[in-house]
């Protein structure tokens, strides 16, 4: 069973969307999480075991903004 999350994010311009999170659950299973960007345009990751550093992800996945075009300028909102 996996777990999902959202973070808010906010683009420069004042643009939001989401940073969309699963993560794996099972206390006895393998543990994993993948990201990926919704109301972004940008890539997904994957993880066995879990992100540590959630600004680098954010560099990893280069969130493109649909209003303004800009790539990486957006922060946690």
């Amino acid at each position: 069973m996996a777990m999902t999350t959202r973070d808010p994010l906010v683009c420069e311009c004042g643009y939001m969307g989401f940073l969309k999170c699963k993560e794996s659950e099972q206390p006895d299973g393998k543990l994993w999480e993948s990201y990926s960007l919704e109301g972004f345009k940008g890539r997904d990751a994957n993880f066995e075991g879990f992100c540590r550093n959630r600004k680098e992800l954010l560099v990893w996945l280069q969130p493109k903004c649909p209003q303004c075009g800009k790539v990486a300028g957006v922060r946690f909102g």
